[in-house]
């Protein structure tokens, strides 16, 4: 992956232009697309608790620094270093992947599609960890004499559905905003407040001003107003995705 990273980077560095000749904004409408994509982001999120849980020190896991905070540092840096350049570099015609944008009749360019597939593939099982657990724990009494088998069917199953999902979508850029706002925006805002709030509502209270309520009530508005109006602008995407092809 970093292999990867540092040969985009090259390719993106390479003939930079200036700021004033790139639109500094698009359009609103844009915004719930931007909602998605950016939310999308937080897909690690389902391995923070097992990954805490697992540590042979938790208390390292938040405070300052922190595996959280460096980790998160170190993610939002690349993030913004790879949205800032790449459409510096390549503007209105940047793809939903960087990767999509590097010369296609250069051997080292296209390398790094290569690298990154096998990166997902090696980490896929790390981002299948979580559900895949509560998956079987719901389904495994089905299988009382074939645990082994059905288990490996089931994750069979679930990788080839999504495979074939990635394979059929024409536009990721779309479907990588629905799966945000229709997922992470209930994963990353809306669940994490709601708990918040039945956790802490008896001690230790909600605290002066009632600021827990207040911060709460507004990260689930955010989110429920980023879940429907990303997931009608990613539905339209797609719909007018497949009518062009």
């Amino acid at each position: 992956m970093a292999v990867g990273i540092g040969i985009t980077f090259y390719y993106v560095f390479n003939g930079l232009p200036g700021v004033t000749e790139r639109k500094y904004f698009s359009s609103f409408q844009q915004l719930p697309l931007f909602f998605g994509t950016a939310i999308f982001a937080l897909e690690g999120i389902g391995v923070v608790m097992p990954l805490e849980n697992n540590m042979k020190t938790p208390t390292k896991f938040i405070g300052c620094p922190g595996v959280l905070n460096t980790g998160m540092t170190a993610v939002v840096l690349l993030y913004t270093a790879v949205g800032f350049f790449g459409y510096l570099k390549f503007g209105e015609a940047t793809q939903a992947s960087i990767t999509l944008n590097l010369p296609q009749d250069e051997l080292l360019a296209q390398s790094v599609k290569i690298m990154i597939a096998v990166t997902i593939f090696l980490t896929y099982s790390l981002q299948f960890y979580v559900p895949m657990g509560i998956i079987w724990k719901s389904c495994k009494h089905f299988f009382p004499k074939k645990e082994i088998a059905a288990e490996y069917s089931i994750r069979i199953f679930l990788i080839v559905l999504s495979v074939g999902i990635a394979a059929a979508v024409p536009n990721l850029g779309p479907f990588i905003s629905l799966v945000g706002a229709m997922c992470l925006s209930t994963l990353g805002l809306i669940f994490p407040s709601v708990i918040e709030m039945v956790t802490y509502w008896e001690k230790p209270g909600m605290g002066q001003f009632y600021w827990r309520i207040w911060k709460n009530i507004f990260l689930i508005g955010f989110g429920i107003l980023g879940f429907v109006t990303g997931t009608i602008s990613s539905l339209q995407e797609i719909y007018e995705s497949f009518n062009s092809e």
